[in-house]
């Protein structure tokens, strides 16, 4: 530790270990967020789409039979919600 002559910890040691502390929170945050998923309500999931080719089926994120890779819970292969995007061919 960086100390001035009277014991006390100097404003740049105090700053590095701050800013050292708050990056390493910012990171374990965002970590634990990359495995969450979002609830249906969430993003308008339905279990009957709506649009005209536009389904969970054929969705970038769908994992068969019935699961998605960012919505939780059970997802209808026939469903939708506001996240959809196409899967590649």
């Amino acid at each position: 530790m960086t100390t001035q002559s009277n014991g006390t910890a100097t404003r740049r040691f105090i700053l590095k270990v701050g800013s050292a502390a708050a990056a390493t929170a910012a990171g374990l945050a965002f970590a634990g967020s990359a495995s969450a998923k979002v609830p249906q309500k969430g993003v308008q999931y339905v279990a009957v789409s709506t649009k005209p080719k536009m389904n969970c089926a054929n969705c970038a994120s769908f994992i068969k039979p019935n699961a998605c890779k960012t919505v939780d819970g059970v997802i209808a292969p026939t469903g939708y919600c506001m996240i959809w995007s196409p899967a590649a061919k």
